[in-house]
């Protein structure tokens, strides 16, 4: 009986991992960044479609950076400034008119902020479609 508790136990943990929503990073001062795993995006070939990311944070001050990597080709993002505020920040992916068709492309999306430049990822699926 005991072994049978410790199994499912054991599994219980595992699925609890394996469905995390977001990845997080504890500096050498308790500070925290925390990165929700952004719903997948699709984009049409010439044209644009919006990615949300939203982070969390526990005693860290200042902007966090943003970077996107690993992208389809030709798809990038638009804006200029990479920064987060607050929580939560809008990243506009444009696809251009020969970009690559994929479905589901494993992308990935960092947030760094604070001493030490904390770090944490996420993937970003991102489909690409032929204009219909």
């Amino acid at each position: 009986m005991k072994n049978t508790m410790l199994i499912v136990a054991t599994f219980a943990a595992f699925l609890a991992a394996g469905c995390s929503k977001s990845a997080s990073v504890t500096g050498e001062s308790q500070e925290k960044l925390s990165l929700v795993k952004p719903a997948a995006v699709t984009v049409h070939r010439g044209g644009m479609s919006k990615a949300d990311i939203q982070i969390k944070r526990t005693d860290l001050a200042g902007d966090v950076a943003i970077q996107f990597k690993n992208l389809p080709k030709g798809v990038e993002v638009v804006e200029s400034d990479n920064r987060i505020v607050g929580e939560k920040g809008t990243y506009t992916l444009r696809a251009s008119d020969t970009a690559d068709l994929v479905e589901n492309y494993a992308s990935e999306v960092t947030a760094t902020s604070g001493p030490g430049n904390l770090s944490v990822s996420q993937v970003i699926n991102v489909s690409v479609k032929a204009v219909q």
